[in-house]
């Protein structure tokens, strides 16, 4: 089968197109057929070392932790799918796999794709949306439900985690305010957004009303925020820099929260997001399709921080 490979760390000029042994799925996991995969930012992050003291690398390594494909075969134990099945899951394995004609999945983190959706959007939507989705829940307590009156601010709404924050906070009856660039903005407000603010405006904040909770899916100091919040806010980073962590040893006290958050791989979650699209309360906006071997391409893109929504590859 093709894949792209690193061989050790490094940026995208690191990946390289090979051939290597179709692999054979163990008991409890399946083989997977990968029609679509999708970037995120974690990636090429992990590739360059810069996590390597939390999320090291095992190389050579396969990157991807999204796929969306078909059912191949199936290790022993595993039941509840078939050959052929259209399937869509992140990859819980810490090695990945997924930039490449064939993975290896959990059956636990594996779900069946809803009738109608699309390969790419089955690839661009299990990190993404499972960050968005617990990041709100269990992060920043935000109630799936009956949220009215509620205000919540979505940092980096345009990207791959914030466009689906806006929504998901939206269906929770929340009052939604997106931080992006002025170009960006209309998209945003489609997406259900009650208003949006430009970030490279001096005055974007002025007279703003303070909010209940923030999801911050850019990064860095939560400093600029906290004067944003409300006395008892939720601040969740699900990009965290070191401040994240440091902010709450600093203010032991302080009735706000600041929180990072790190995904959970969770089949259940992922079930929910796509109910959500099968009821057209979710739309997964698509940036740039990429071939397999344009990889690098796809990554560097990422790298410059403008994509709007998710980056897709397509595998086959």
């Amino acid at each position: 089968m093709r894949a792209m490979q690193m061989k050790g760390y490094g940026g995208s000029e690191q990946l390289q197109l090979v051939e290597l042994a179709q692999p054979l799925p163990q008991s409890g996991k399946v083989l997977v057929r990968v029609h679509c995969a999708s970037v995120n930012p974690v990636d090429w992050k992990r590739a360059s070392g810069a996590l390597r003291l939390i999320m090291p690398m095992r190389f050579p390594a396969v990157p991807g932790y999204d796929v969306a494909g078909d059912v191949v075969s199936m290790g022993a134990g595993v039941g509840g799918f078939s050959v052929g099945m259209r399937v869509h899951a992140r990859i819980a394995d810490m090695n990945a796999g997924g930039c490449a004609d064939y993975a290896i999945v959990g059956a636990a983190e594996l779900v069946a794709m809803p009738d109608g959706m699309p390969y790419d959007v089955a690839a661009a939507l299990p990190l993404a949306g499972m960050t968005a989705l617990q990041g709100l829940r269990d992060g920043a307590g935000l109630p799936m439900v009956a949220a009215a009156g509620t205000r919540v601010l979505v940092v980096g709404a345009s990207g791959g985690v914030g466009h689906i924050g806006v929504q998901i906070a939206k269906q929770a009856g929340a009052w939604v305010t997106g931080v992006c660039s002025g170009a960006n903005a209309p998209r945003v407000r489609e997406l259900g957004a009650d208003e949006v603010r430009d970030y490279t405006r001096g005055d974007a904040f002025n007279g703003v009303a303070p909010f209940d909770v923030v999801l911050d899916c850019v990064g860095g100091d939560p400093g600029p925020w906290l004067r944003l919040m409300t006395a008892q806010a939720r601040y969740v980073s699900v990009i965290p820099g070191p401040m994240t962590f440091i902010w709450p040893l600093l203010n032991p006290f302080s009735r706000r929260r600041v929180k990072p958050w790190m995904l959970k791989t969770n089949a259940d979650d992922l079930r929910y997001l796509d109910g959500l699209w099968q009821r057209g309360s979710l739309k997964v906006i698509i940036d740039d399709r990429y071939p397999l071997p344009s990889l690098g391409q796809a990554w560097q893109r990422s790298i410059s921080g403008r994509a709007v929504g998710k980056i897709v590859i397509e595998v086959a």
